[in-house]
């Protein structure tokens, strides 16, 4: 992802200021790159009893010069892959769609089912304030509180030498309690969570589905839920100009989930009968119903970009499109990456060296 990483980011460096230029990634995406995405093998399932090297990951990334190392380093690269394997995962399936659920992936459902729970013992409070209710505030240290626990309980027993490494990824996945917000860097950490248990080669490609059908859609309703609850403020968001003020990989995996469809085409998005009868299916879909619900008035307006790339003609040109823009627009900007946390899992090391800690 280097090399499309930097350029792409040269070429959309003004989006804040120009959203349309992004709209070039997607109608530029090639036809002749149709398919979204290669077959990604599964890393090598590592003995933990042979590697006690797990660490608290940390921020590295201290200024924008530090991006160049970030889009050579092995993490960038898992990040990527791991994206673009779930997204092949997806490819025309349903969110109701039959799943294999190993034990793991049950525990992560069962972690996102207990913290939607805390949504009922913490009640917004009364206050004037648009954005930013300070009830979230108690939600979530109640995440940091149970942080430890919850992985524990999701890892198997003999990875307990890694639970110090991956609490951090959890807890920086529900949005920032002391700016009571929400953005892609926190769904990019959720992912870099997932990323780490497939690095451990505790979830495999067999896993692949289930990861986006029902764990990362489970996150994203948990997300919206709390979102409008706690009514988080956007961060980082580009306002009108942005694919969506809070995530990404909806509408990534979402395009994914559509490719060939029969019915259903980009400019559907804009028949409410379409939303209606699919939405539930169709992550997609769900996510430019939740932009309608939130952004009030007409799509042209409130989410010009999302209205242009419904122009476009097909699913396969969106979904490659979206990956340049996810590359550029959420792993190549500073703004969103400065918070990335890194480890011995998910390292800053150059992609292609020794690995430190974790055989893959």
């Amino acid at each position: 992802g280097k090399g499309d990483g930097v350029s792409v980011s040269r070429q959309c460096g003004e989006t804040a200021r120009g959203g349309h230029a992004i709209l070039l990634i997607l109608l530029s995406a090639s036809s002749c790159c149709s398919t979204p995405s290669a077959e990604v093998a599964p890393p090598a399932m590592m003995d933990p009893r042979q590697d006690k090297g797990f660490i608290a990951p940390e921020r590295l990334l201290r200024t924008v010069n530090d991006m160049p190392k970030f889009l050579a380093s092995r993490a960038c690269k898992s990040l990527v892959e791991f994206i673009r394997a779930i997204n092949t995962a997806s490819q025309g399936a349903k969110l109701s769609d039959e799943c294999i659920i190993s034990p793991l992936v049950q525990r992560l459902l069962d972690t996102l089912n207990t913290m939607e729970g805390w949504c009922e013992e913490y009640p917004p409070s009364q206050q004037q304030m648009r954005y930013g209710n300070v009830a979230f505030r108690e939600w979530h240290n109640r995440l940091l509180s149970s942080a430890t626990d919850l992985v524990r309980m999701i890892l198997p027993e003999e990875y307990e030498e890694a639970v110090v490494e991956l609490v951090p990824y959890l807890c920086e996945s529900f949005g920032n309690a002391t700016r009571i917000d929400y953005g892609t860097g926190h769904e990019n950490t959720f992912v870099a969570f997932l990323v780490c248990l497939s690095e451990l080669g505790l979830v495999t490609k067999d896993d692949h589905k289930a990861l986006a059908m029902r764990v990362f859609a489970k996150y994203i309703i948990l997300m919206r839920k709390i979102q409008m609850r706690y009514r988080l403020e956007p961060a980082g968001s580009q306002g009108v100009w942005g694919l969506d003020d809070y995530c990404f990989l909806p509408f990534y995996w979402g395009a994914s989930q559509l490719l060939h469809h029969e019915i259903i085409k980009p400019s559907s998005i804009h028949v409410n009968q379409v939303l209606q009868t699919f939405g539930d299916e169709y992550m997609y879909l769900s996510s430019v119903q939740f932009v309608k619900q939130v952004k009030k008035g007409n799509l042209g307006e409130t989410s010009p970009m999302l209205n242009d790339i419904s122009a476009v003609l097909s699913w396969e040109k969106i979904n490659t499109g979206l990956l340049k823009m996810y590359k550029a627009e959420c792993l190549g900007k500073f703004q969103i990456m400065q918070h990335f946390l890194f480890g011995s899992i998910l390292t800053l090391e150059e992609n292609g060296g020794d690995s430190s800690h974790h055989n893959r």
